[in-house]
């Protein structure tokens, strides 16, 4: 049996809607229907530099079951970026990780041009 969470909106009063089990629970209230949303707990995805571990992005998992918006009613992944959020479906997590295996490899050829230039300072 699925749980469920009571919200009050300003514009339907109380609303009860059945909370996914990957909901943090944490749910403002004295907003409008139009702006519930589940959200599951902050992922952060970290890369190590040179001045230690940073949080390259954050993602979470979400849902806002009486939005008329994009990207509509079902579950999404939600990727912060430099302080911005871009919900994903499915394909468009790929595609992302696809772009971050590009650059991966552009740093790792700078990576190689940069030991290349190091050497022949070092000569």
């Amino acid at each position: 049996m699925s749980r469920t969470v009571t919200i009050f909106t300003v514009d339907y009063g109380e609303v009860t809607i059945p909370e996914p089990s990957w909901c943090a629970g944490e749910h403002p209230s004295d907003g409008y229907r139009i702006d519930i949303g589940h959200y599951g707990p902050n992922v952060p995805l970290t890369i190590e530099t040179s001045r230690g571990r940073i949080p390259a992005m954050t993602t979470a998992f979400e849902q806002r079951p009486f939005t008329e918006r994009h990207p509509g009613r079902g579950v999404f992944i939600n990727v912060e970026i430099d302080g911005d959020c871009y919900p994903h479906d499915p394909g468009q997590l790929h595609q992302l990780a696809a772009a971050l295996n590009h650059h991966a490899q552009q740093l790792r050829i700078l990576g190689n041009e940069l030991a290349t230039l190091v050497q022949e300072r070092q000569q």
